[in-house]
């Protein structure tokens, strides 16, 4: 008669939590439960009902190695239940039956993670958010932690829905009706390394994520792609300057990429007359070209390309314009000084040779 009571007790909690999960799956958007703070509460309160009586009805029912030849025993192999207790094992997984996972048969007494431990990689300036699915979590605690780089000590960045790090970048979101996600903004190199979701199971569960952050880079570079560090104009001719920046999400309203002659920035120059500045913003990097016509000497210096998010990485070129000379002449004095340097050389070999034939006993 006891258990006919905690069946029936089971029946109606049962129905109704389906009945709020359904009037939250009646707002679902994108596959997430869009359930209020009350439904929420609601569900969690049945839960721990049916948990309580799920625990009384386990301790009166006792577990048999027998099948049960009973017409309710079809509907228990079916499920793969291994135990006189069924409906304890259908309660403990009442979410993952009404979504369509198969998971409780393995996971019927506790809470388990969905995914595994991964590795991610992100560019630098990204938002990065590392999930963490558990299901039946029933009332333990979910906590994000980071290794330190000692590898030895753990930091705590969340518990349950509260942040305790001081850095504002770090956020808990959850995503109804499992999904314990970890939200960084504006990543950096220090941000890089492994993260841990932890369950206050005894002992604990966790899972890990290993983050990369990739290293950005600016670059002046010439038509072959290498980088620069001397430049050599004419007088009269135009300075066309390309700078590439790899490995760091660009966000339109935030990074822009500048130009400056020494410390004079170039892209809103509109005293000298002839600067323009093209930048093509990609998804993860930018190719900006600066060209400054009609140079003289004055146009003669360092030229740096820097982005505003990132001033610390700056590249920089220095830039000669000739005066009154040519870069054929330029090219040629070089050569003949690279002549005269050979010929030099081998005076001196024939020297040598010479001291070394005379020190040599016959």
């Amino acid at each position: 008669l006891e258990n006919r009571k905690l069946k029936r007790a089971f029946n109606r909690l049962t129905g109704n939590v389906i009945k709020e999960q359904r009037n939250c799956s009646q707002t679902r958007e994108n596959t997430a439960f869009n359930c209020s703070s009350n439904q929420r509460g609601n569900i969690e309160l049945l839960k721990v009902e049916k948990h309580k009586i799920g625990c009384l009805y386990h301790k009166e029912t006792p577990l048999t190695t027998e099948r049960p030849t009973t017409r309710s025993s079809t509907t228990t192999s079916k499920r793969s239940n291994p135990t006189d207790a069924p409906m304890l094992n259908y309660i403990f997984d009442v979410h993952s039956t009404v979504n369509k996972h198969q998971h409780y048969h393995d996971h019927r007494w506790g809470p388990y993670f969905e995914g595994e431990s991964q590795n991610i990689t992100v560019q630098a300036g990204a938002t990065v958010k590392l999930d963490c699915r558990i299901s039946l979590l029933q009332d333990k605690t979910v906590s994000w932690l980071r290794r330190q780089e000692d590898g030895e000590k753990m930091s705590l960045l969340t518990f349950a829905q509260q942040t305790y790090t001081g850095d504002s970048r770090y956020t808990l979101e959850f995503q109804y009706p499992d999904n314990w996600r970890l939200q960084i903004k504006d990543v950096n190199s220090s941000d890089e390394g492994q993260y841990e979701c932890q369950i206050s199971t005894h002992p604990p569960k966790f899972i890990h994520v290993n983050l990369h952050i990739n290293a950005p880079s600016v670059q002046i570079v010439d038509a072959m792609g290498e980088p620069l560090r001397d430049k050599y104009y004419e007088a009269d001719s135009t300075i066309e300057l390309l700078c590439v920046i790899k490995h760091i999400a660009m966000q339109m309203q935030y990074s822009v990429v500048q130009w400056l002659h020494d410390n004079r920035t170039l892209n809103y120059d509109t005293t000298r007359g002839g600067i323009s500045v093209k930048t093509d913003l990609m998804e993860v990097g930018a190719n900006s070209t600066l060209s400054v016509a009609r140079v003289g000497p004055s146009d003669s210096g360092n030229y740096t390309c820097l982005l505003t998010t990132m001033p610390d990485q700056p590249a920089t070129v220095h830039v000669h314009v000739l005066n009154g000379e040519s870069l054929a002449e330029l090219h040629h004095g070089v050569a003949s000084r690279r002549r005269g340097a050979d010929t030099s050389s081998v005076m001196l070999l024939v020297f040598l040779g010479f001291v070394l034939s005379c020190l040599v006993p016959r």
